[in-house]
């Protein structure tokens, strides 16, 4: 694979990564963004972006030490804001306060207006001066210690809101949390830990260890600890709230309601928005699946795999003959979802649809459409529609190529005729034409591909060399052509007309003693 592949395959790997919300796939892909960053560094030792975008995955991956070895590395060479903002983030990590700092300052002379890195530093200098922590005592520094390390999630979140704003992209919150809640509730986790191991009957640090445990990804231990807090109080909203999202994980959605309706029985009416609203949505959900399964189970026996087949077959034969539309295959993608395998049917019936349209990206964005829409397909049929969208793209590319290609030969072809009708009319021009050099110059001008000028030359030679009755005999027989465009037989028929006057004209006169057109003239007019 070359180096323009490889690198295509890094910026895909590392705009799935920044999206992607499950903390275990999200590390997945840096590890496979780190693997493929490193390949292409083995070729390309000095390329500055590969190596920042591998500082970048080292800081998502948490290996401090080796993100600060490839920065400082970089800041040899270069001072981009990038590489910048990354050392203040490894700086800050590693408690280096004031060198976090500085590096944001060098940023800030750049960018004197940037709110966002503003607030970034004042929120290092807070917590670098560490002042709300003084006399207190060793629990309370603790549970002070851990409001710090929520407020700088949220933060950090405003000032990514703010950039994305400014930059004018969408911003997703859940998102961005899950990119920077990780390694802060890790923090979180160990100083929970920590107040637990002194005072084992703490709600409030058992609370926070439950919230940690389950954004770090660590889902048993989350529950468990969870249902621990029920054991003392049953009626502990953070303990519900998250074993909910386990069993919305889980895919249990009756048991996510009853937490759901656990929490808001034991809370003021209208006080629980967020609980309310998701409550109705898996409500809803469960309907949904109820008449899923009922609609299963009534077609089970009516849509098999072999009516599907004889569905897709009798679409391809009207397609064929002509009685499908835009219309009419949008309707069929919708009747294929009474079908199994239906990823099987979607797949043959938007590349029917790309025919139809003529657009082949038409494919492209209906399979990208179900991949985002839709979540119970399974790692086969994701990786068959991956298949097909990565074939259709090399489809595209391959046509775009063809057509290239085509468009040089065309010009090629057109420069060619120029070139030749040229150096016909200078010959004419000298008198170096005699009539029967015309089957000859004829049958080459034939050749060429824009017909209506090689047929005004062709007529116009003839009339020079002959008359403009000859010219129109001549004419004639060009309008017998099977596939004439239409701007090729409204120029025929123009120069028809202007022949036909002309020689009416030259009929009613022919007694008149006239003085001859010169062939001099006659090679002017074609100039």
């Amino acid at each position: 694979m070359d180096v323009k592949s490889y690198k295509s395959i890094i910026f895909k790997l590392d705009k799935e990564q920044r999206e992607e919300k499950d903390i275990d796939k999200r590390r997945k892909l840096l590890l496979t963004l780190k693997e493929r960053l490193e390949g292409v560094l083995e070729i390309l030792p000095d390329d500055l972006e590969m190596q920042t975008k591998l500082m970048y995955v080292y800081i998502g991956l948490n290996d401090i030490e080796g993100a600060k070895n490839i920065a400082y590395g970089l800041l040899d060479k270069t001072q981009s804001r990038d590489v910048l903002n990354g050392l203040s983030i490894i700086e800050e990590k590693s408690g280096n306060y004031n060198q976090a700092i500085e590096y944001i300052d060098k940023i800030l002379e750049n960018e004197p207006y940037n709110q966002a890195l503003k607030k970034k530093k004042e929120r290092i200098e807070n917590k670098k001066n560490n002042k709300n922590f003084r006399g207190l005592t060793p629990i309370e520094r603790m549970y002070r210690e851990i409001a710090t390390l929520e407020r700088s999630v949220k933060k950090i979140t405003e000032e990514r809101q703010s950039e994305n704003v400014i930059k004018g992209k969408n911003f997703n919150q859940n998102n961005t949390l899950q990119k920077t809640y990780v390694s802060t509730y890790k923090k979180v986790k160990e100083i929970a830990s920590e107040i637990l191991a002194e005072n084992p009957g703490e709600i409030t640090a058992k609370e926070k260890l439950v919230k940690a445990l389950f954004i770090i990804g660590e889902r048993e231990e989350a529950e468990q600890t969870a249902n621990e807090l029920l054991s003392v109080y049953d009626k502990d909203e953070i303990a519900l709230w998250f074993l909910s999202k386990i069993e919305r994980e889980n895919g249990n959605l009756e048991k996510e309601r009853e937490y759901l309706e656990e929490i808001l029985s034991n809370s003021p009416e209208g006080t629980q928005i967020n609980v309310q609203q998701r409550l109705e949505k898996v409500k809803h959900l469960i309907e949904k699946r109820k008449e899923k399964e009922q609609l299963k189970q009534g077609l089970k026996e009516n849509y098999t795999e072999e009516t599907r087949k004889e569905f897709i077959e009798q679409v391809r034969r009207d397609f064929i003959y002509g009685n499908i539309g835009r219309k009419e295959i949008e309707q069929l993608i919708q009747e294929a979802k009474k079908y199994p395998n239906y990823v099987e049917s979607l797949i043959v019936l938007l590349d029917i649809k790309s025919k139809i349209t003529d657009n082949k990206q038409d494919k492209i964005n209906g399979l990208e459409s179900f991949i985002d829409d839709e979540f119970s397909i399974t790692p086969e049929e994701y990786n068959n529609i991956l298949n097909e969208i990565a074939q259709t793209r090399k489809e595209i590319e391959e046509e775009n190529m063809i057509e290239q290609y085509l468009d040089r030969k065309k010009k090629d072809e057109a420069r060619e005729q120029r070139e030749y009708s040229k150096y016909v009319i200078e010959k004419l021009g000298k008198g170096e034409i005699e009539k029967e050099d015309l089957p000859e110059i004829v049958k080459q001008l034939e050749k060429f591909k824009d017909r209506a000028k090689s047929i005004f030359l062709i007529t116009k030679l003839y009339e020079i060399l002959y008359d403009k009755e000859k010219a129109y005999n001549e004419l004639k027989k060009y309008t017998c052509i099977a596939d004439l465009t239409i701007e090729e037989q409204r120029g025929i028929a123009k120069m028809q007309k202007i022949l036909s006057e002309d020689k009416k004209v030259q009929d009613k006169d022919k007694n008149t003693p006239k003085k001859p057109e010169s062939e001099e003239q006659g090679v002017d007019s074609l100039r």
